[in-house]
């Protein structure tokens, strides 16, 4: 077995098994926002509303607890983009390992050199 070819094939599963990994992570990330997106509003937040003024949470406990429910929304988008990545350089290492480049198409011009 050539060494060239053990090579792409090496390669190949690296790239297939990086692509898996970021695939994964995406989906971890869609069952996360998936939950977080489908609790009520007051467990989100963390929260307890019972209807007397004086039991429930003040102004700043509701603003704190917002802040931190728009912190995880903006962390989940953090981590979509990472785990994108990681499926895109999964791809590109898979096909990186056929050594070849990307097919390029070269118009014909119609017109001849003069010589």
């Amino acid at each position: 077995m050539p060494t060239a070819n053990r090579g792409d094939i090496v390669g190949r599963i690296v790239g297939m098994f990086v692509f898996l990994i970021g695939v994964a992570l995406l989906l971890i990330v869609f069952h996360i926002a998936y939950t977080l997106f489908t609790t009520p509003p007051a467990a989100a937040l963390g929260l307890k509303f019972t209807g007397d003024p004086k039991k429930d949470p003040a102004v700043a406990t509701i603003g704190a607890q917002f802040a931190w429910l728009l912190f995880r929304i903006a962390y989940l988008v953090i981590m979509s983009v990472a785990s994108s990545m990681i499926s895109n350089k999964g791809i590109n290492l898979y096909f990186s390992a056929l050594h070849g480049s990307p097919i390029t198409v070269v118009a014909k011009s119609n017109i001849s050199p003069s010589v």
